[in-house]
């Protein structure tokens, strides 16, 4: 069995190379982490946002409906008719969510129909959604379900990095009104 000399020039590339790698390595990494955090607060924002309009929907529905139509009239457009059936409005969700993400050029990995919550004005139907793309066209996701009518609410979002983009695990919820 042949020894292994390595001699003290020998050593000394060694480490020249570990420190290349190691500086290479920091100079990829850092820029990355930085970037995926920002765009953690842009969704954060987004989530804040949401939260918002849900509020607003809740203070609409407080509103009486019969004695003013203009305000029954705006109340239907963002809100899903009393006695909508939950799976049809689930499935009309993951429709739209699929083909949003398709013309945003994300790739649909699954969806699962959700329990969502009942409230005495509301009931939320949910969908959760896994896509995988890149973060711009996640975030042309998230303005179509911002934009949508009827109102739309994205409850939660995980975005995790894959080899060749990200995948996120989006959560969202429609209204169908009780009264």
């Amino acid at each position: 069995m042949e020894k292994m000399n390595i001699s003290g020039s020998n050593f000394k590339k060694m480490g020249l190379y570990l420190l290349i790698i190691l500086s290479i390595a920091r100079f990829a990494v850092v820029p990355a982490k930085m970037a995926v955090a920002k765009k953690t607060a842009l969704v954060e924002d987004y989530l804040t946002t949401y939260a918002s309009k849900s509020d607003l929907l809740q203070r609409y529905l407080a509103v009486d409906t019969k004695d003013d139509p203009e305000i029954s009239n705006e109340l239907a457009a963002l809100v899903y008719p009393k006695g909508s059936n939950r799976t049809a409005i689930q499935t009309e969700i993951v429709n739209l969510l699929t083909k949003t993400a398709e013309a945003n050029a994300l790739s649909v990995q699954n969806f699962q129909l959700i329990e969502g919550t009942e409230d005495t004005l509301l009931t939320e139907p949910s969908v959760l959604v896994r896509v995988a793309g890149q973060l711009r066209p996640i975030y042309g996701l998230f303005k179509a379900i911002q934009s949508a009518k009827p109102l739309l609410r994205i409850k939660s979002v995980e975005i995790n990095v894959q080899d060749k983009g990200y995948i996120a695990k989006i959560v969202v919820t429609g209204y169908i009104r009780k009264i």
